[in-house]
């Protein structure tokens, strides 16, 4: 990628308003196939600047790897330590970290400051599916930025942020009265409001889904991959939202801290009003964290709730099957009897018979025959079967 132009969007503040423009991250402008680009450097003191897709960073698009050096490269200008570009920071689920500068009165002169949001964004239905054909996307949001005092300024890199908070933050901003350069997070606070915004889109989309499996609890198939779909996204936006928070602590913890150490001290109202707007940012995040925790109860309970109607039914079928059994098993013994007995009467006619022919050969010449006819054990085959028979009826009744 080295001598490829590396563009993000600028959103710089200029003669009293916020204007855009494009500026090279990699620092190859100065070729002459790019003579118009600038460099960071050379933006204007207070500029966001914005790179939609963050897969280059982590080196994830196919081929467009980025190095290691190339990371380094783009992260200089804000004074973040080589630390970041390693690949294990950009797979974490959040961070914040910050370098301080003090002149020899102990007064802040310069600060960095780093700090890693995700979200994750389930698409609802209608919605165009990824490339990968996955029904969801990540926000890998990266913020790295730089104050200084003299002079005033500060310069904020967002990694993998998508286009709506871009347009939505310039939209605020343009309305907004200029930013106060004296205090280094006043550039943070309007972005994180839009940040705010993508934590509440990513909550409602989840409850959205859990709201529907609960409307449609009574259909007679249940879902339990969508189901197990659900609860893994739900995990996933409480675990980025509660690092979001952990964040914003650390910001409003380094703000307290910086009030005092400041070259130009900032008035008493600027310093509270800051202060609050930190506090109901983190407190409308524990209440997002709150319904995501709603949220992961009621899918919970929904998947309780049909594992038990699935064995309600389950208990209905066997007693259902139970119950069949006990109707038609008696019947049965009795067409067996029947049968039976009447198998015993049957043998006993014929043996009879059977016995009344042989006799009648018996009383012929034994001359013509060889001697009369006698079958051994024949009377007592009889006996036996006339006494089977009469057991029988006695037992059938």
């Amino acid at each position: 990628m080295a001598d490829v132009p590396l563009l993000a969007n600028v959103l710089a503040y200029t003669a009293g308003k916020w204007t855009r423009d494009k500026v090279d991250l990699l620092h190859v402008s100065a070729s002459s196939a790019h003579p118009r680009l600038r460099r960071i450097a050379n933006t204007e003191p207070e500029s966001y600047f914005a790179r939609k897709d963050g897969k280059w960073y982590k080196g994830e698009e196919k081929g467009d790897e980025i190095k290691v050096s190339d990371r380094r490269e783009i992260l200089q200008p804000f004074g973040a330590p080589d630390f970041l570009t390693n690949q294990m920071c950009t797979d974490l689920n959040g961070y914040f970290g910050s370098k301080s500068s003090f002149d020899n009165g102990e007064k802040l002169v310069e600060l960095s400051t780093w700090f890693r949001c995700l979200v994750k964004k389930v698409l609802r239905s209608g919605e165009e599916l990824t490339p990968d054909g996955k029904s969801y996307l990540w926000y890998e949001m990266g913020f790295f930025t730089r104050w200084r005092h003299h002079p005033h300024g500060c310069r904020v890199l967002c990694i993998d942020t998508p286009v709506e908070l871009r347009l939505k933050l310039e939209e605020v901003l343009q309305v907004s009265p200029p930013p106060e350069l004296r205090d280094p997070f006043a550039m943070l606070r309007p972005l994180f409001d839009q940040i705010i915004d993508l934590y509440d889109d990513s909550i409602w989309r989840v409850r959205d889904q859990v709201r529907f499996i609960e409307k449609n609890r009574l259909t007679p198939k249940t879902n339990f991959v969508n189901m197990h779909e659900i609860a893994r996204h739900t995990g996933h936006v409480l675990e980025v939202e509660e690092a979001a928070i952990q964040t914003m602590k650390s910001l409003l913890r380094r703000q307290e801290m910086f009030d005092k150490t400041l070259p130009v001290a900032l008035n008493k109202t600027y310093q509270e009003q800051a202060q609050e707007e930190w506090h109901f940012q983190i407190q409308a995040m524990n209440a997002l964290k709150l319904r995501c925790l709603s949220n992961q109860e009621r899918l919970s309970a929904e998947i309780a709730l049909a594992f038990n109607m699935i064995a309600s039914q389950d208990n209905m079928v066997m007693k259902s099957i139970a119950l069949l059994t006990m109707t038609v098993l008696p019947a049965t013994f009795v067409s067996v009897g029947a049968v039976q007995h009447n198998i015993f009467h049957l043998w006993r006619g014929t043996m009879a018979a059977l016995q009344a022919v042989l006799d009648i050969l018996g009383s012929c010449d034994p001359a013509d025959h060889g001697g009369p006819l006698h079958v051994p054990g024949m009377a007592q085959v009889h006996q036996v079967f006339v006494v089977e028979a009469a057991r029988s009826k006695e037992e059938g009744g």
